[in-house]
């Protein structure tokens, strides 16, 4: 029986890798769930697997994050919870089931200006492109340092085809990190002869914050986790500790009403921290008005954070990661179609069953947009004549190719009058406009974390000397793995709670394609088409 059994553990930060560590706080070190306190700013647990809306208003969700069969660390977490309307089903089996029953397979990757299919199964590089990438795979971390990724791949290779998948795809920009596409391409190398009809990708029976928020928050909440929704920590207060340093008080406000409070941390107590947000300073629209961009707000998570690493050394650089807002944010929109004409058009173009097509990405697209047609019902309780839809733009300031204006300033109306001229829906443009309601998002902090980094950039997950803080989230730091995943936040979640605790868990390893003989000829056939 572990020693700190009688401590309690606070939460900072409600998305998944907070919902997590709260989930193996009591399965891994069996404590006591009415010893757990969670604080969330917002009133939304879940962080970026956030969905919202109704039939009459339309729904609305910021993104979604990629699944495979191998986030061996969100399938076991899942394995524990129930899913969202079955108890006789956990949520893990609720995934691979309807992965299973459903078949995907991408038909229109790409489309050309004309919006016509694009045969997408060839990866399109040349030798230079194939000498890059295989320099990339086996260079270290270290000696990339902070290089960009335009920084060790030729111009041609941002043409090729496996370019415009992959990063519309994962949502990979030329000027981020290359350390984290060397990461990438080993982590999931596996999937380079999929990767243009998308097989390979897992789906949730609903959309994944009814799939897997949801199913979480409430097998927490029955346990007796604490939730303090609404509650912002401002400040840790730090002291010194038998050769380290401890968090000895946290410091809160009460969102609504301004009331603060100081709450004193016992001996045993443990801290842990989701540090910075991909969602934070979110600006949404509506079919008449742009989501205009929030360039000046920073939530609790990013402040308290700077502030954490204005008192000690080893706590992270935050300002790495939200320096350049131009070149971290994009912009994102959700799409209820009243109609089936929608429908009946996709599936004449990809000639797959709707929602099982995957992404499609209008590759001579100013705003280089991609769309997600969602299978039916993304959302419970959602009528059966309403789709839904999902599009972004990685390229959101500039003007479209339709609509002479940036992707940035576009109203509802307006973004859905571009995507519907790239699929050359013309003929049926009115009736489709007339029951299409488009609610755009504007995320600054997007893919802040591809941003170039260097070692100590990202702090460990349990910082040297640190007694009771241990950091979790896509800015904390896990060797191997990768961010904008959803894996990446349930394994940082783990390994603070057994690092915390000591409590030395077999958390399964990363999966390392790149060590299987059969992987690797794959992947090297397909380079070579």
């Amino acid at each position: 029986m572990n020693a700190k059994l009688n401590s309690k553990a606070y939460i900072v930060g409600g998305g998944v890798a907070g919902l997590a560590a709260a989930v193996y706080f009591i399965t891994d070190a069996e404590l006591p769930a009415s010893q757990i306190v969670l604080f969330e700013e917002s009133g939304v647990l879940g962080g970026s697997l956030d969905a919202s809306g109704s039939p009459q208003d339309g729904y609305l969700m910021r993104g979604g994050r990629m699944f495979e069969e191998h986030y061996v660390c969100t399938y076991d977490l899942l394995s524990k919870i129930p899913s969202f309307d079955d108890p006789g089903v956990n949520a893990s089996d609720d995934i691979r089931n309807f992965t299973e029953s459903a078949g995907w397979n991408a038909t229109a990757r790409l489309l050309n200006r004309k919006g016509e299919i694009i045969d997408a199964s060839r990866m399109g590089f040349d030798w230079g492109d194939r000498i890059a990438l295989g320099r990339l795979l086996i260079a270290s971390e270290a000696a990339l340092r902070d290089k960009r990724i335009d920084e060790v791949f030729p111009r041609h290779f941002f043409t090729s085809n496996f370019w415009l998948m992959w990063c519309t795809m994962f949502s990979f920009q030329p000027w981020h990190s290359a350390v984290e596409m060397r990461r990438y391409l080993l982590r999931f190398i596996h999937l380079f002869p999929t990767i243009a009809d998308l097989s390979c990708v897992w789906h949730t029976r609903y959309n994944q914050y009814h799939s897997m928020v949801e199913p979480l928050r409430k097998w927490l909440e029955a346990k007796g986790v604490a939730f303090r929704q609404g509650t912002r920590v401002l400040d840790m207060d730090l002291e010194e500790a038998a050769g380290g340093f401890r968090v000895a008080q946290l410091k809160t406000r009460d969102v609504r009403s301004g009331a603060e409070r100081d709450i004193a941390l016992a001996q045993d107590d443990l801290v842990v921290f989701t540090n910075g947000s991909m969602t934070d300073a979110s600006t949404y629209g509506s079919m008449t008005e742009p989501a205009v961009l929030d360039d000046k707000s920073l939530g609790g998570s990013w402040a308290l954070w700077k502030t954490l690493a204005a008192k000690r050394e080893g706590l992270g650089r935050p300002e790495v990661f939200i320096r350049a807002i131009d070149k971290s944010k994009w912009l994102s929109f959700t799409v209820t179609v009243s109609t089936p004409l929608f429908r009946n058009l996709i599936g004449k173009l990809t000639q797959r069953p709707y929602g099982r097509e995957g992404l499609i990405t209008f590759k001579d697209s100013s705003w280089f947009m991609t769309i997600h047609p969602h299978f039916n019902p993304t959302y419970p309780g959602q009528s059966p004549d309403q789709d839904i839809w999902w599009g972004y733009g990685l390229n959101p300031d500039a003007p479209g190719d339709f609509v002479k204006k940036r992707m940035s300033d576009c109203t509802g109306e307006e973004l859905l009058r571009e995507t519907y001229a790239h699929l050359r829906f013309d003929e049926d443009l009115d009736a489709l406009m007339a029951q299409s309601l488009a609610r755009p998002c504007t995320m600054p902090y997007i893919t802040s974390q591809f941003m170039p980094r260097v070692k100590g950039d990202r702090p460990d997950v349990l910082p040297a000397n640190s007694k009771n803080l241990a950091f979790v989230g896509q800015f904390a730091e896990a060797p191997d793995d990768v961010v904008f995943t959803v894996e990446y936040s349930v394994r940082v979640a783990r390994m603070a709670v057994d690092a915390l605790l000591g409590l030395n868990t077999a958390i399964p390893p990363v999966y390392k394609g790149q060590h299987d003989l059969f992987v690797l000829i794959d992947a090297l056939r397909e380079s070579l088409s």
